[in-house]
């Protein structure tokens, strides 16, 4: 992967996490049998007992609904990979080899010695859920909707609960990284009297 500039890293594609209506999943209504429609936050309610029409929606139109799911399963595995890849660039590259160098001459900063610890720890964090996420997507294009579809529903919800973590994660690491780089920032100023310019 080539080189990322630190900056770059409020660039990096984790709308496709954080924004929840990347997903398309079925709307269980009576008015419509079948309607694509997007995940969202105030989707998180334990999953309610389906009536018919919702089963019967859910059934007819399973197969629709699993192609919506692996295509969605191929897009944040990219996502993952690339965010993946760049969290790593910007920690071996960037964040790891300024602390060494603070270190090494005698001027460690507490304040980005802790944020680079918050970042490692929000790192295996990030790892951890989306392998839980994707897990669960597995499970759930895996599950029959035609012949099961109360067994569906409930694992689409647990679905889309993982997937919010991973999200809510990925927020955490933007927020930390740019963190990071002001802090960089200050502490460059604070030794030569300069601007906050662009690193």
């Amino acid at each position: 992967m080539k080189s990322i500039k630190f900056t770059d890293l409020l660039k990096l594609p984790d709308e496709k996490f954080t924004n929840l209506k990347a997903i398309p999943v079925v709307a269980f209504t009576v008015s419509f049998a079948f309607t694509a429609v997007f995940f969202n936050a105030k989707s998180f309610a334990e999953p309610a007992n389906l009536s018919e029409d919702q089963r019967g929606a859910i059934s007819q139109h399973c197969a629709t609904t699993k192609q919506s799911l692996r295509t969605l399963q191929r897009t944040d595995a990219r996502t993952r990979s690339y965010l993946g890849s760049a969290y790593e660039s910007l920690l071996t590259n960037y964040i790891t080899p300024l602390d060494l160098r603070l270190i090494n001459s005698g001027q460690p900063n507490s304040n980005l010695i802790n944020i680079h610890s918050e970042i490692i720890d929000t790192r295996k964090n990030f790892i951890s859920e989306y392998t839980s996420y994707s897990q669960a997507l597995e499970d759930l294009i895996s599950t029959d909707c035609q012949s099961d579809p109360d067994n569906f529903y409930e694992k689409l919800v647990e679905t889309r609960k993982r997937r919010a973590k991973v999200s809510s994660t990925t927020t955490t690491l933007r927020n930390l990284f740019s963190e990071h780089l002001t802090a960089v920032r200050h502490l460059r100023n604070s030794l030569t009297g300069g601007t906050d310019a662009e690193l």
